[in-house]
């Protein structure tokens, strides 16, 4: 009979992504087994911890290569069975994960982000048709994944949705900043701004639903009012250059990734 390959998913590496991974894929019941040279007990519950490569490699379908991009290829030659090797390394090309594996393995590159533990996560992946399948098994349930026709986007995802979690909390500390500034307290503050953009963002997702071409800027212009609060606040976010900086902000990150990728 053969092994259903998610009977078990190994990951190498269990810094804050790759125990993200472990922890949403414990979640949905996925057997997990894992593999860090740098860790003596798991950091998530429900996971088993092996001392070698080969020991996981015997346990696992599936591998999720989640360590730092200058160890991946090395790591992958180290494993000498064939599998479905799946890295999230920012600026490892898929040319180069292929030819690190061994022989017969199916390849595959992924860019995860931080939400996903909480179900809400943003993914893209390239890989060969014979893959996608089980890309797709793999991260069903960690949130919205997309597959892109071309492995260059795979950069613009790294510095778009990969380092995106950073730009929102950016934002949402200084507008509780901004609260504490005119006299809330930074709870009070910081409580009112959390639930602003969560709730923003539920509604707005909510509205694409029913209507996909709805763009942002109809949305922001119901509350806009002619000559009140919001349409000031505005003009002085696009005066300090907002608008300009987070698209700067993802051009940068994503020839970072580029660069990474040259080594």
């Amino acid at each position: 009979m053969q092994r259903n390959p998610f009977e078990t998913v190994g990951i190498v590496g269990l810094g804050k992504m790759g125990a993200a991974i472990a922890a949403a894929l414990v979640k949905k019941g996925t057997k997990v087994v894992g593999f860090d040279p740098n860790l003596k007990e798991s950091p998530v519950s429900g996971i088993t911890l092996v001392n070698t490569i080969d020991a996981l490699s015997k346990e696992a379908g599936v591998v999720v290569i989640a360590v730092k991009p200058n160890l991946v290829v090395p790591v992958l030659k180290e494993f000498s069975k064939p599998s479905t090797f799946v890295s999230i390394a920012a600026g490892i090309s898929f040319l180069q994960i292929s030819e690190a594996a061994p022989k017969g393995s199916h390849s595959v590159r992924v860019m995860p982000n931080l939400p996903l533990v909480s179900e809400r996560g943003a993914l893209a992946y390239f890989c060969e048709d014979s893959a996608a399948q089980s890309v797709e098994r793999l991260f069903y349930g960690m949130g919205t994944t997309i597959r892109v026709a071309k492995e260059s986007l795979m950069d613009v995802v790294t510095g778009l949705s990969g380092s995106g979690p950073a730009y929102v909390l950016t934002f949402l500390q200084a507008m509780a900043e901004g609260g504490l500034q005119e006299g809330l307290s930074y709870e009070e503050s910081l409580s009112l701004a959390m639930e602003t953009i969560e709730g923003t963002l539920v509604y707005f997702k909510s509205l694409r639903e029913e209507d996909k071409n709805l763009h942002p800027m109809e949305v922001r212009n119901w509350v806009t009012s002619p000559g009140g609060t919001t349409i000031h606040g505005l003009d002085a976010l696009e005066r300090g250059g907002f608008s300009t900086a987070v698209r700067d902000a993802i051009k940068r990150a994503t020839e970072r990734s580029k660069e990474l990728g040259k080594g």
